[in-house]
């Protein structure tokens, strides 16, 4: 009977955090923060819509679709690329359209923090990569990072709140044993600090 609740409570546990993992996917959290970092301002560009339409296509849909096309054609195991060697092929991709989104919003004379936030994926992900061949560092971690430092820059000041959602992301990530705690843990700190460095250098 102990047995039985035991392996009960650990499934619970487990579907949990696949949910927390997937509802604070890099790929579906960053529309929210590049929304609040464009229309949550004293004046709104008057193309706002179009620079978050260009977030959404080359932060969001374009990244995810990429990502389902890599599965069905067996280029990846699963949607989190999980194993380390997957990981090269839907990051370089991610570069590139980090890249040319940056550039699309610099076109559109969009905000410095939107093209700041949207630099810092781009770079980040070119460490996260390097980092890769050799370690599977937490994407995800790194992921939820970025944003909320960028949230934060743009003062949105909820220290509990954003600790918080480290902490939730982090803990599923090693509940699912996708990664070790020293993985996300390092994907934190590599979002947090190279996110803070970027925006202040070039964007501040």
């Amino acid at each position: 009977m102990a047995l039985l609740i035991y392996k009960n409570i650990r499934f619970q546990r487990e579907k949990l955090a696949l949910f927390i993992s997937i509802i604070f996917n890099p790929m579906i959290i960053s529309l929210g923060a590049f929304g609040i970092l464009i229309f949550d301002r004293p004046h709104i560009s008057e193309n706002a819509n179009a620079i978050f339409f260009s977030c959404f296509l080359f932060s969001n849909l374009i990244p995810v679709l990429t990502v389902l096309i890599l599965k069905k054609t067996g280029r990846i195991s699963d949607l989190d690329a999980s194993r380390k060697e997957q990981r090269f092929m839907p990051l370089f991709l991610g570069i590139v359209y980090s890249g040319i989104g940056f550039l699309v919003l610099n076109f559109l004379d969009a905000g410095n923090l939107t093209q700041g936030l949207m630099f810092c994926y781009m770079i980040n992900t070119v460490i996260i990569m390097a980092i890769t061949r050799h370690w599977k560092i937490s994407i995800h971690a790194a992921g939820v990072a970025a944003p909320i430092v960028a949230l934060w820059v743009h003062g949105a000041h909820f220290p509990i709140l954003m600790s918080g959602v480290m902490i939730l992301v982090g803990c599923s990530r090693v509940i699912l044993k996708a990664h070790s705690v020293s993985q996300v843990f390092a994907g934190l700190l590599l979002g947090l600090f190279l996110t803070w460095i970027q925006l202040h250098l070039f964007f501040l």
